[in-house]
């Protein structure tokens, strides 16, 4: 949480810093700034016929916090679906004052995210597995909608190479995540519930609003590997096995196809001829959703 601002800064740099600090302190459950701040806003900001310094520097401290608060729910709705409401604007506060946007893009707001749950399971309690996971996945859908697109390989190239020495690019906006629950279900639930909602409220705008969607499930018996990305700038969700998910990350990290291969071959039980057939038919994929790159 930002230190309490001084007052009387000796500098215009130290001036600029202290009312950062003031503007990123959370509000109080009013909605109104901290009252610790009003030495530092007489002593620096001048007041007119309309605000008080204080109530003028109170303005940027809500629109910090009423900007940045929104655009994190919007981008993790499963991870308040799946805490709740007043757990979910808890860690938000927790989450932005530990992570304060220093982007140019708020597109980058999230990214510690998932991280910073792992770090404070307390702060989701007994759903912080699955909260994880879903904020794993709701960034990797930001990073699919967002990350640029290189062009596609030909099909030619591919197979006139020689597996051995060709080492081939993986799309940026392509993402993996390895999983212990089904978010992608879930996340589609709460897509679902959404648009039902919107429809409905439009309707008839005068029926009581839904109760919040809660969302939850047990964890899965095996890992469930998801890859997300997009096609015509739309964000899908597709499984993939193990096989799968092991040859594009071998092709993520460096290995030729060759290299990528044995790496995601090496622990199945297969035959030559039907480990042949599998690579033919997981690149065919591959090339049919253009994930793969120069």
């Amino acid at each position: 949480m930002p230190k309490s601002a001084q007052p009387k800064p000796g500098t215009l740099r130290e001036m600029q810093r202290a009312m950062l600090d003031a503007i990123r302190q959370p509000l109080r459950p009013d909605q109104t700034m901290q009252r610790g701040n009003r030495e530092f806003a007489d002593a620096t900001i001048a007041s007119n016929d309309r605000l008080t310094s204080f109530e003028r520097l109170e303005v940027y401290n809500q629109q910090y916090w009423w900007r940045l608060t929104g655009l994190f729910g919007d981008d993790f709705p499963g991870v308040r679906a799946v805490i709740g409401p007043r757990c979910f604007d808890k860690l938000t506060i927790a989450y932005l004052s530990a992570h304060p946007s220093h982007s140019w893009t708020l597109r980058n707001l999230g990214s510690h995210l998932p991280a910073f749950l792992a770090e404070n399971p307390a702060l989701t309690g007994r759903h912080c597995a699955l909260a994880y996971d879903v904020a794993r996945v709701e960034w990797a859908a930001t990073l699919a909608f967002d990350e640029p697109a290189r062009e596609p390989i030909s099909p030619a190239k591919l197979a006139a190479a020689d597996p051995s020495r060709l080492r081939l690019g993986i799309q940026p906006y392509l993402q993996l995540v390895e999983l212990r629950h089904p978010v992608d279900t879930l996340l589609a639930k709460l897509r679902k519930r959404t648009s039902e909602t919107t429809v409905s409220s439009n309707a008839a705008k005068a029926r009581r609003a839904p109760r919040p969607l809660r969302l939850s499930v047990k964890p899965l018996p095996e890992p469930l590997f998801l890859a997300v990305h997009r096609v015509d700038n739309i964000v899908y969700f597709k499984r993939i096995d193990a096989i799968t998910f092991s040859l594009v990350a071998a092709l993520r990290a460096g290995s030729t196809l060759e290299e990528a291969c044995e790496a995601a071959f090496a622990t199945v039980e297969m035959s030559a001829a039907e480990s042949v057939l599998r690579v033919r038919e997981t690149f065919a994929m591959f090339i049919k959703l253009d994930w793969l790159c120069r």
